[in-house]
């Protein structure tokens, strides 16, 4: 039986705000945040889809994100957590790209993991979540480098096509026969949004 599965970015926090890297550390959403994920809420709405489950990651800026999308209950999941970068976290986003040979395992020396960990990691957990919930239609939320290494995984050549970078994007995949089918990755409902007023969460970091 097909099933589907929406995978959701969270809304924009603090450290996105700063350009900072992120991974397993946290930080709150902004006022323009719980915005992109009252927009999923909307799209849901506009569209007639009522997710059977909802599930997110461990970290903070998931579960504000899913609190904003429904009040139905949703289940914490440590396999959706961000891409571990190690020691870079917490850093300008500059420093993100340590470069060296082997660009798949470029986290490693600094203690993150490497591509096919977190590729095989969302695969693994996505995969059970499908199998075991009773539902037909799924909603996960989790973060913007492990939601792409999951779609790369699925179908790298449509997934690089695809990409897009905004907080509250959502993965449509279909699934069925124990195999993930990427459709597509739709920002419509928050590409044009801006934040009302300046985050006081930023002026409250800059003083």
């Amino acid at each position: 039986m097909k099933k589907k599965l929406y995978l959701v970015r969270h809304g924009q926090t603090l450290f996105n705000e700063k350009n900072l890297i992120q991974g397993w550390c946290d930080s709150p959403l902004t006022p323009l945040g719980h915005k992109q994920a009252k927009a999923v809420r909307k799209w849901l709405d506009e569209h007639h889809i009522e997710p059977d489950s909802y599930y997110c990651s461990t970290l903070g800026r998931t579960e504000q994100t899913i609190q904003d999308i429904t009040d139905q209950p949703y289940t914490r999941v440590p396999g959706l957590k961000e891409f571990h970068y190690g020691s870079l976290e917490g850093e300008p986003i500059s420093k993100g790209n340590p470069g060296g040979k082997d660009p798949a395992h470029m986290y490693v020396p600094f203690g993150g993991e490497a591509r096919e960990e977190v590729e095989k990691r969302m695969v693994d957990t996505l995969t059970e979540i499908m199998e075991k919930d009773p539902g037909d239609t799924i909603l996960a939320c989790a973060h913007g480098a492990c939601s792409f290494r999951f779609a790369s995984a699925i179908d790298p050549k449509k997934a690089k096509k695809l990409r897009k970078f905004d907080n509250c994007i959502i993965y449509d995949f279909d699934y069925e026969d124990g195999k993930f089918t990427l459709n597509d990755i739709i920002n419509e409902h928050v590409k044009d949004l801006k934040p009302d007023t300046p985050s006081q969460l930023s002026v409250m970091i800059d003083q």
